[in-house]
């Protein structure tokens, strides 16, 4: 008989012991540059999708036959793909013609399109791109199936890059970012003496910043309280602070920004050169009375920053499109309801009326 073995024991998953401080100074003082989250559509395999293909018999009638193809059978959703190849031209997507008709591609031409009933040699299926390139990388590798159209963008091509930020702008981003651990870690040592990194990575807790990067200064903080209330999301909360900054806001604080005093004393401390405060908020009344530009006044978080310990949820992600927050930034993936990268990518969505990029990867 034999022997059956046990299957060996999993070793618990060990905490992280580095005390948060130390931490907060790696994620200040890293030079390790910030990636995008992206939409699929930059970073999935290519799709494609089927059509026929026709061999024309005189590649001098090529210009007529398209011209007449544009005119009768218009390729739509595949304008991304050019017509013809050499001595091929796209006629018409398979999924196109079993919507139309059972026939096949040459009873079809040849009740519809009788001018090019004699103009090819034979017909196929092919597998072409679906989706139109977005990046030269793409392009190249659609070139490589079919020729197609492709007009290349700059800012994409670095956004998709691993060096998107120069040295002094990812210098401020991770200090923003330490600045959020910060909050966690002025919190937390109310509670407890040393408080290490575990007592952050391992648990649900999440600290906001705002900043308003046309000044570079933070406009507002917060630091969740979930335990109290059940919406007071770290996210929400910040919202919140900065409607605070603007005459508004739905939750009581003592401090117009929701920026405990003394909290702004220890930031100070900690981060020497960090400004706080807003610009000057004005009505829509005292901006047309002084003849200025709404831009010259904030309004919600559009154009600002926002700092994340953790990925945001669905609420607080849907939270921050309604108040038309510029760019996100978080350091740990929320595995079990994050909605920018973990579960989904919510500022992915082209049916929202406002889109935020979204940068991780600090670690």
């Amino acid at each position: 008989m034999t022997e059956v073995s046990e299957p060996p024991t999993k070793k618990a998953k060990m905490a992280d012991t580095t005390s948060l401080e130390n931490f907060i100074e790696n994620i200040k003082n890293s030079k390790k540059n910030l990636n995008a989250i992206l939409s699929d559509e930059f970073t999935k395999p290519t799709q494609f999708t089927k059509v026929y293909i026709g061999t024309v018999n005189n590649i001098q009638d090529l210009s007529k036959i398209i011209t007449t193809l544009n005119e009768k059978m218009p390729l739509k959703e595949l304008q991304h793909l050019k017509r013809a190849r050499k001595n091929e031209v796209i006629l018409c997507s398979v999924r196109y013609l079993d919507m139309q008709t059972q026939e096949s591609i040459q009873e079809y031409i040849e009740e519809n399109v009788i001018e090019l009933k004699d103009a090819f040699k034979y017909f196929k299926v092919a597998g072409l791109p679906a989706i139109p390139p977005k990046l030269k990388r793409q392009q190249q590798e659609f070139s490589r199936v079919w020729s197609c159209n492709f007009h290349p963008n700059t800012y994409l091509e670095k956004l998709c890059g691993d060096q998107f930020f120069s040295i002094n702008e990812l210098m401020e981003h991770r200090s923003y970012m330490a600045i959020a651990f910060e909050v966690a870690n002025y919190y937390l040592s109310k509670l407890k003496d040393n408080v290490l990194v575990s007592d952050v990575s391992e648990s649900s807790v999440n600290a906001t910043v705002v900043v308003d990067p046309t000044i570079k200064s933070i406009v507002a903080i917060s630091y969740d309280n979930r335990e109290n209330h059940p919406t007071q999301h770290s996210a929400m909360l910040a919202i919140d602070n900065v409607a605070k900054t603007q005459n508004g806001g739905a939750w009581n604080t003592d401090d117009k920004s929701g920026i405990d005093n003394d909290l702004q004393v220890h930031i100070k401390k900690k981060f020497g050169n960090v400004k706080f405060g807003t610009r000057n908020y004005l009505t829509k009344e005292a901006l047309d009375e002084q003849k200025m530009n709404s831009s010259e006044s904030p309004y919600l978080c559009t154009g600002y920053y926002i700092y994340m310990i953790r990925e945001p949820c669905v609420m607080c992600s849907m939270g921050l499109v309604h108040a038309r927050a510029n760019r996100v930034f978080f350091c740990f993936n929320n595995n079990l309801k994050g909605a920018l990268s973990s579960r989904t990518k919510l500022h992915c969505v082209p049916s929202l009326n406002h889109h935020f990029e979204v940068f991780t990867d600090f670690l």
